[in-house]
């Protein structure tokens, strides 16, 4: 998308592409090799577009969220019951479940809370507004300071534990 975009339009006027990134390839995260290849995809991509087509007037940066309640992806990645599973995330969507688990979530986040919708569209109005002109190449990251923080959540919960010793691998 962003090839056919620069062709058609921002070869000669320029202009400013927002990729979503996440932080799964920068600390190994369990059972997310699938999306932690593709997100160190989008991050080379940010990358070497900025350089490639910074001269022509584009710029090209990303968005790394953390957790975002009442998110799908929260609701399936936040739980070892519901981990991957669509089925049962939207079951624990629609029974209130994924919002009781968000909460213990939020303790263990730096700023005591989970994100929410509008902090990541924040970010993307600082990234395609005036104020970041001279933001080119980098991932903004948006998550409480969660990262600064974050265990491989698995291994900290005891079931998962108890799996992972029978699993045979």
């Amino acid at each position: 998308m962003s090839q056919a975009v620069f062709k058609c339009f921002m070869k000669q006027n320029g202009g400013i592409i927002i990729n979503i990134s996440a932080t799964l390839h920068w600390n190994g995260s369990v059972f997310q090799v699938h999306s932690a290849a593709a997100k160190a995809g989008v991050d080379a991509i940010t990358k070497v577009l900025a350089a490639e087509w910074g001269p022509r007037g584009v710029r090209v940066n990303g968005i790394v969220p953390g957790a975002i309640g009442g998110t799908e992806g929260l609701a399936r990645l936040g739980d070892l019951s519901t981990l991957n599973n669509k089925a049962a995330t939207k079951n624990a969507v629609n029974t209130g479940n994924a919002e009781k688990k968000s909460t213990s979530l939020a303790s263990v986040v730096p700023s005591q809370r989970l994100g929410m919708v509008q902090d990541i569209a924040n970010a993307a109005l600082y990234l395609s507004s005036n104020a970041s002109h001279y933001v080119n190449g980098t991932n903004v990251l948006v998550d409480g300071g969660n990262y600064l923080t974050i265990p491989n959540l698995p291994f900290a919960q005891p079931e998962f534990i108890g799996m992972w010793s029978k699993a045979k691998l």
